[in-house]
């Protein structure tokens, strides 16, 4: 009886949910309330009720069969309920369909920004004039520009169509994270972490945002070492960097010392797959990059803020001098974890989720909201208080955009990121005193 109680209360979070996500935008127009404005009191119904499932699935409901379909059924429908959903939360989703337009007329994406004259005959009423920074050639790199091709070529210029391209990378990762977590002994229901998350619902579906088609690739990279592949691993891996260009992190995590195979594929496969645009570009082929790295955003600065900002080193020399120190800092740690880690499945497991950590944590330039959506799998094996928090509170960096011009408010920064920093130095303090060599080993 107590087992069918549980089921039927994870059903109810799953309907109350539901009704949320179909409801919410209706009801902010009823009420006369921007959609962006409403967006963070949104997320924070639907993380409270994501908790409290997650919480039921891991200590009051046996992992059945019933219960992973009840986890699998919601997940996939709250994601169908985005589908027909105005885009509200990024423009990013513009510049993909963009780009998979030029790429279509048979012009190299890198070439030419989308106010260049030579592409006026590509322009439209919908899609162009919702491109941000139209003067400013893609940053996206291969991998991803191939995906806006495919895109473009199964449904010109449709958010819909874009967005159920991204729902069957998102399937896959389901698919790939039921695999890990049976490798690892981990209960299939624990999937819930990931398929609940409200952040990948609107960063991976709403929004759109190409991290839905990078994080499969990760996790197979990931099953791919686990299982002695190490070419295969590395090519998986470089397909995943030529999507988004973060997933690099994980190489230095994962590589050993007496293993020259791993990082040789992965890194002939990036750069084959930069290859013909750097025959045709130059350094071209790297976009807007070099420009947004020499002026990076302040937007939602994590740990740079606090070592800067409280002691009025805001002028460009701290910034650089920040900026550097913290680069450097990561390397260091990314390194040590993998010196340390193990090579079995589960230590492989927690130097992937020390690399993703450790990089949301020192990465020193801006942190959106979809910037975060890849360390939530590894919750699913390795749940975080902290990332936890950080997963739901990371959606309060959008009140900068409804209070522009003005910057993200104090008040705003300190919910996001004051309980992620006091939840990560208790966990540290306390494995500190279990055992003082574990810092380095187990994730926070």
């Amino acid at each position: 009886m107590r087992r069918f109680r549980g089921l039927s209360a994870l059903a109810a979070l799953g309907a109350l949910s539901a009704a949320t996500y179909a409801g919410a935008l209706p009801a902010a127009a009823w009420l006369g309330v921007g959609l962006l404005a409403a967006h963070p009191v949104v997320v924070a119904v639907l993380f409270a009720l994501y908790l409290v499932a997650a919480w039921l699935v891991s200590v009051r409901v046996l992992p059945t069969k019933k219960v992973l379909a009840a986890v699998l059924g919601f997940g996939l429908l709250f994601r169908v309920l985005m589908l027909p959903t105005p885009v509200y939360l990024s423009s990013d989703l513009f510049r993909y369909l963009w780009d998979g337009r030029v790429q279509l007329a048979g012009v190299n994406p890198y070439r030419y920004a989308p106010s260049a004259p030579e592409l006026a005959h590509l322009r439209d009423g919908e899609i162009h004039p919702r491109i941000n920074r139209p003067a400013a050639r893609t940053i996206y790199p291969p991998a991803a520009q191939w995906l806006f091709a495919l895109a473009a070529t199964l449904a010109p210029g449709s958010i819909v169509g874009w967005r159920l391209l991204l729902l069957l990378f998102d399937g896959a990762t389901v698919a790939m994270l039921l695999l890990l977590l049976r490798r690892l002994g981990v209960p299939p229901t624990a999937v819930i972490i990931y398929a609940w998350s409200p952040l990948v619902v609107f960063e991976g579906v709403q929004a759109g945002h190409v991290e839905a088609a990078m994080i499969p690739l990760i996790l197979l990279a990931l099953l791919l070492r686990q299982t002695g592949s190490p070419v295969l691993a590395g090519v998986a891996l470089g397909v995943a960097v030529l999507m988004k260009l973060y997933p690099a992190v994980l190489l230095p995590a994962w590589w050993r010392r007496d293993d020259w195979r791993f990082p040789a594929a992965t890194a002939a496969t990036v750069g084959l797959g930069y290859l013909p645009y750097v025959a045709a570009l130059g350094a071209g082929a790297l976009g807007f990059l070099p420009e947004y790295l020499a002026s990076p955003e302040d937007h939602n600065i994590g740990l740079r803020a606090l070592l800067t900002h409280p002691f009025g080193f805001t002028g460009e020399v701290a910034r650089g001098v920040a900026m550097a120190l913290l680069f450097a800092a990561l390397a260091a740690t990314l390194v040590i974890i993998g010196r340390r880690a193990g090579q079995d499945p589960p230590g492989l497991w927690r130097a992937s989720t020390l690399a993703v950590c450790s990089y949301l944590l020192l990465v020193p330039t801006a942190m959106h909201p979809w910037y975060v959506v890849w360390v939530v799998p590894f919750l699913c094996v390795c749940p975080s208080p902290a990332w936890f928090w950080f997963s739901g509170a990371v959606t309060l960096s959008y009140v900068a955009y409804v209070v522009a011009p003005a910057p993200l408010p104090w008040w705003a920064w300190l919910l996001e990121y004051g309980p992620l920093y006091a939840l990560l130095l208790a966990t540290a303090a306390r494995l500190g005193l279990r055992t003082p060599g574990a810092l380095a080993l187990r994730p926070s």
